[in-house]
């Protein structure tokens, strides 16, 4: 794929959050690479973009200007903001790379279309940095993007899922509250009691968000590596994840109001607040409004399969990258080595950002400093393990928006399952096809 033709793709995350990496003490007492240098202490800028996500001045000066600084106060971090769906391709023809770009690893097929990432073996194995200091199943996630072993990117933080609900929804109707550990088919018994319709009110018992939750969770590819054809028809468990859907909005009345809206339960939870149960990703400050309103609410596990206890979401995650036209690569790793150890990653968890080290007593500080999620069942978040990675090729995005609209067809059409998901791979075929022939 030409860069020129390349469209700027969101992660699928969609909202904030990232993923961590760590290093931890080498056989001779330190993974420091300030200590393993001799290169002189020149002062250096370094830029570092957000690709597809907004970080505040404040934050961004809480969370990574100021410990690199305070580690190393030669080198000087400078953000650079995403602004428009051009951007990136512009850095591209001006020769305007930054030292460091942070974007969703599901991103780096985009990337290395482009010819950008640098293979970071080089200064994990320089730096003596301890790549099995993360949890296995990201770290894995990270690696296959590499056809050769390659590694182009470091997780930095992990986005992390759960159930909230409205309590004062679940008040209303008499429905006692979920607890951790719940299946997907006993939350759909609880929709069914609190999907209600009261004169002019519409209350809705449980709205999804985007389908790729459960998709990661069931580890279901889109399409095979040693083909690149779609594999919807192959797998039992896309059948599975379809057939969640169609009970869940098959529910009288529990169906959203139009296909374009399938996916925007966070809009209804957060904003129309008609929704009693949303399973999705952390929503982070959303719920701030909430507090301000006297609305009462919690969180519980994300839903589990039945035949997969504590099986959660499978990898969502940002990573670093370094490209190939950075000219201080060096001080680059520096820097993503202290914002990966572990002080800098506990700091990060206590304000929200989860930490992808594989570290328990850092995961169980998780949003210790925030005000918001005081008083909450915020183990939730973590109570789940991370779903075994799902093998990915460059052709998952395409393959993704094909089932995307497969699924809203099915719950708002007229085709059984069979033809829903055969008509979904003759379409992701075709359009596979039609990205090669590019």
């Amino acid at each position: 794929m030409s860069f020129v033709k390349t469209v700027f793709v969101s992660c699928f995350a969609a909202l904030l959050i990232l993923a961590a990496t760590g290093c931890s003490s080498s056989g001779k007492g330190t993974n420091d690479p300030s200590v393993q240098t001799n290169e002189a202490a020149k002062p250096v800028t370094l830029t570092m973009y957000f690709k597809c996500f907004a970080v505040s001045d404040d934050d961004f000066a809480r969370d990574f200007a100021g410990p690199v600084s305070r580690k190393y106060p030669h080198i000087t971090l400078q953000k650079i903001d995403c602004t428009d769906a051009n951007q990136f391709n512009q850095m591209i023809v001006a020769k305007e790379l930054p030292d460091i770009i942070d974007d969703g690893i599901t991103n780096i097929p985009i990337l290395l279309d482009m010819d950008v990432p640098t293979d970071l073996n080089e200064l994990v194995r320089k730096y003596e940095f301890e790549l099995g200091a993360i949890t296995p199943q990201i770290l894995q996630f990270f690696k296959q993007f590499g056809q050769n072993g390659e590694l182009y990117s470091l997780p930095r933080t992990q986005n992390v899922f759960a159930t909230y609900y409205n309590k004062d929804l679940f008040d209303k109707f008499g429905v006692a509250y979920p607890v951790d550990g719940m299946t997907w088919d006993q939350y759909i018994e609880l929709a069914k009691r609190l999907t209600v319709v009261e004169r002019d009110s519409r209350y809705y018992g449980l709205q999804m968000g985007y389908f790729n939750r459960l998709q990661t969770q069931l580890s279901l590819p889109f399409t095979d590596p040693a083909t690149g054809k779609a594999l919807i028809q192959q797998h039992e468990g896309w059948r599975s994840m379809f057939s969640v859907f169609q009970t869940i909005f098959s529910i009288p009345n529990n169906r959203p109001p139009a296909a374009g809206v399938l996916y925007h339960g966070l809009n209804r939870f957060t904003k129309d607040r008609n929704v009693a149960i949303l399973p999705d990703i952390f929503i982070g400050q959303a719920m701030d409004q909430f507090n301000k309103e006297g609305i009462g609410w919690d969180i519980a596990s994300f839903p589990v399969f039945a035949d997969k206890p504590k099986t959660g979401i499978g990898v969502f995650a940002n990573g670093f990258v370094i490209p190939k036209t950075s000219k201080h690569k060096e001080e680059a790793f520096q820097a993503i080595a202290h914002l990966l150890s572990p002080e800098v990653q506990a700091e990060a968890t206590r304000n929200g950002n989860m930490t992808v080290l594989d570290r328990k007593d850092i995961k169980q500080n998780f949003l210790e400093n925030s005000a918001v999620y005081r008083g909450k069942n915020i183990p939730a978040f973590y109570y789940n393990n991370v779903a075994e990675p799902y093998i990915t090729t460059k052709y998952d995005l395409v393959a993704s928006n094909a089932y995307t609209e497969a699924l809203r067809q099915f719950i708002f059409g007229s085709k059984d399952l069979n033809t829903v998901l055969r008509e979904a791979e003759e379409t992701a075929n075709k359009a596979i096809a039609s990205e090669r022939a590019k």
